[in-house]
């Protein structure tokens, strides 16, 4: 295990000189941009950040440890495997040309998205349309270049998220397999007789994590963007050259997997058809009202006792010494993000007919199961999922009451976590 661990603090300490870079990059763009007009440079976040270098960098180190501990706990306790990308030594991140090439478009990237948010630049997108969900059409969230519309976005997508969080992000989003995991233990599912469906999906990269895991499960890959769609499917193909070239798991490309585009608040599935549905980091960037109609999608395309599991931003109360600061995320064009971190989820899910299961906190991001009863509420007699999960959860999170409970859940294997969110500077 060691050489794996060696490679995640490589690979982290990589991002984290990456993300340096954007910052410098865009800094040094502005101070040439403002030479060339005689005007003067805006402050950049570079020196909003440079300013309290010693306690941002301390604070950043402390956040990717923790979770980092808590990514570990969970392998060695069976509920996930070592990330096959950092245990495949073959894989194009560690050629140094393939990194050389996603640092170039991350630099080139970061300039034009930093010089946006400094500028509060026009939030619309590249072209109109009226075949997406209006809020999706019409926003470039985070100020990306042709917001989700794009090869050249979805190329640069998972390199510039993985730097935002400073080698974080995969570890995060991986707690989202710890309920999938004692959900199967629970119930004692084959996952081989199992459909799984990630709605919202982009790049795949978390998906190929759940083929990782279960590579017999069949699996959905679903998202409104066509281009981070046929990113997903690349993503998965490469899993499968990596991992599993001999095997014919059916599904496209002989990967297991299938790909739907559609919106989660519109599924094209027949009620009842599948066993368990994952949502990972994209509540935040949906209205209220988009929300709970996709939380009625999951109920309705959920076979009784199935699963649903939802990963996103920490919200208020997760976190309380972030609690001043959090909402600040949202000026970086992204509109719901406000209305996303006072949200009840709990209260919101039980009132389609879920049954609230466990709550996970990992450094900026949380995730939440609930369950789809056997028998709908109103009767006496409901699955009894979320009793079972607080009582065999080994001490891992907490029956989640609601979203909106207060008390801090120190995530898989017990871990304190640390202070000061790297997001919110």
């Amino acid at each position: 295990m060691a050489q794996p661990c060696l490679g995640a603090v490589a690979a982290a300490v990589s991002l984290c000189v990456q993300s340096a870079g954007g910052a410098i990059a865009h800094h040094l763009s502005e101070q040439f941009s403002a030479l060339s007009s005689s005007k003067e440079a805006a402050r950049t976040p570079l020196q909003n950040l440079s300013a309290n270098a010693t306690s941002e960098l301390t604070n950043r180190l402390a956040e990717c440890i923790a979770v980092w501990k808590q990514d570990l706990e969970n392998i060695k306790k069976g509920l996930y495997k070592l990330p096959w990308d950092m245990t495949t030594l073959s894989h194009r991140q560690y050629n140094p040309l393939f990194v050389l090439s996603r640092s170039a478009q991350f630099f080139s990237e970061a300039i034009y998205t930093l010089n946006r948010r400094i500028n509060n630049a026009d939030p619309n997108n590249w072209f109109s349309t009226n075949m997406y969900p209006k809020y999706y059409a019409d926003n470039t969230f985070h100020y990306q270049t042709d917001g989700w519309f794009s090869s050249g976005s979805a190329n640069v997508y998972e390199f510039s998220t993985e730097a935002l969080f400073f080698g974080r992000q995969d570890a995060m989003q991986r707690t989202t397999l710890v309920p999938l995991a004692e959900h199967i233990r629970a119930t004692g599912a084959d996952p081989a007789g199992m459909t799984l469906l990630e709605v919202s999906c982009g790049t795949g990269r978390f998906h190929t994590f759940v083929k990782d895991n279960y590579p017999t499960m069949s699996t959905i890959a679903s998202d409104l963007s066509p281009f981070y769609l046929s990113k997903a499917r690349d993503n998965v193909k490469y899993w499968k050259s990596m991992r599993a070239a001999s095997l014919d798991l059916g599904g496209t490309d002989k990967t297991g997997t299938d790909y739907m585009q559609c919106a989660m608040e519109s599924i094209p599935l027949p009620d009842a058809s599948v066993d368990a549905v994952l949502c990972v980091y994209s509540f935040h960037e949906m209205p209220e009202g988009a929300r709970l109609a996709a939380v009625q999608e999951f109920y309705r395309v959920l076979k009784p006792g199935g699963l649903a599991v939802l990963t996103d931003s920490a919200q208020l109360g997760d976190r309380l010494e972030w609690d001043r600061n959090l909402g600040q995320f949202g000026n970086f064009n992204e509109p719901h993000y406000r209305n996303y971190i006072a949200c009840d989820f709990g209260a919101m899910f039980e009132s389609v007919g879920f049954n609230c299961g466990t709550k996970y906190v990992a450094s900026a991001s949380k995730t939440l199961s609930f369950t789809k009863p056997y028998t709908p509420k109103g009767n006496s007699d409901g699955n009894g999922f979320a009793t079972a999960a607080a009582a065999n959860g080994n001490g891992n999170g907490k029956a989640a009451v609601s979203a909106a409970d207060l008390e801090i859940s120190a995530g898989a294997g017990g871990h304190p976590l640390v202070a000061g969110d790297p997001q919110l500077n």
